[in-house]
């Protein structure tokens, strides 16, 4: 079991690497056409997708994590 969580692990740091690497890859003036400029209305949609993909790594990552330091029951 541990080995599958350290497994897990690995997998979901990479992904998040790539996530957080992603607009470093995103270049001219393509880049500044996706983002809300000052007095546009916000688009709450792509927010609340982004909020729920973020939550979402945080608690299978902290889950994952946790059961890394779980002491095996006998």
């Amino acid at each position: 079991m541990k080995i599958r969580t350290r497994i897990a692990a690995a997998v979901t740091t990479a992904l998040m690497s790539v996530f957080v690497a992603v607009p470093a890859f995103a270049h001219g003036d393509e880049a500044h056409d996706n983002f809300s400029h000052a007095g546009e209305p916000l688009q709450v949609v792509p927010i609340l997708i982004v909020g729920v993909v973020l939550l979402a790594v945080v608690l299978i990552t902290s889950t994952l994590v946790g059961n890394l330091f779980e002491k095996p029951k006998r």
